[in-house]
């Protein structure tokens, strides 16, 4: 189960925040409570996934912590939501990537809406830790064997050799994701997508093409088709890893 712990990032102890610590530590949330120091932020980023801030100060002030934040959020995960009077989440949300704030709650609110969001972030962060399922279809056994071992640590992982395999699995077990060879015998990848594009129980898959020709007609064809991404095959194992981490979290974790 994961945890229920909560970074509050203060700006200015007081009434606001007491009456946040109060009601989620009523609904079993850990609140590890830190002030809005650049240094303090740091020793703890790690103690928790989500953290509330609650902006006071000067804009100088609260622009440098919110930058902060948005960094955590974007190079470590973390789930931000701010809480301030109106002008300092104007302050906020004039910054670049303000939108990678998960949500923002001018005063006054209601604290109900923050503890709903907050069973939201956990339960989404629940499914984001989950270990996920990937399909590879190819009809190369040695690529085929080079990227389900690359893949077996991180994922759940699965290879199959046709595209008529392909669609015999989906008939059974919904993956995550599937990465799919675009040059392929008999049924090509640009088959095999339209195959499960058509099923209502498959389309909601996300496909990630997976080629050898990196010409610009033969991009613009597999771009036509409006996959989820492209990969090359000579794409190396980091970045590949790197590619399926960075879709999980932001199909997952960004609020929509």
């Amino acid at each position: 189960m994961i945890n229920k712990e909560i970074l509050l990032v203060e700006g200015r102890k007081g009434f606001i925040t007491q009456a946040i610590v109060n009601r989620l530590e009523q609904k079993k949330y850990k609140v590890i409570r830190m002030s809005d120091d650049i240094g303090d932020i740091t020793v703890h980023r790690n103690d928790a996934d989500v953290i509330i801030y609650y902006a006071y100060g000067g804009d100088e002030h609260i622009m440098m912590v919110t930058r902060y934040l948005i960094e955590l959020a974007v190079d470590l995960r973390k789930t931000v939501c701010v809480v301030g009077d109106p002008d300092d989440i104007a302050i906020a949300q004039s910054l670049p990537y303000s939108d990678k704030i998960y949500s923002y709650y001018e005063r006054p609110f209601d604290l109900e809406i923050l503890l709903e969001d907050m069973s939201e972030v956990f339960d989404t962060r629940s499914e984001y830790e989950r270990k996920k399922s990937v399909l590879v279809v190819d009809d190369d056994p040695d690529f085929l064997k080079v990227i389900t071992g690359w893949l077996k640590y991180d994922y759940k992982v699965e290879g199959v050799r046709s595209g008529e395999e392909a669609l015999k699995y989906l008939n059974v077990t919904r993956p995550d994701i599937i990465l799919l060879d675009y040059e392929m015998p008999e049924m090509d990848g640009y088959q095999v997508f339209d195959q499960i594009r058509k099923n209502p129980l498959t389309y909601r898959i996300p496909i990630i093409f997976l080629t050898g020709k990196n010409e610009k007609d033969s991009v613009m064809r597999i771009l036509k088709k409006k996959p989820d991404g492209y990969l090359l095959k000579t794409t190396h194992k980091d970045e590949l890893i790197d590619t399926l981490d960075r879709f999980f979290a932001e199909s997952i974790l960004e609020k929509h």
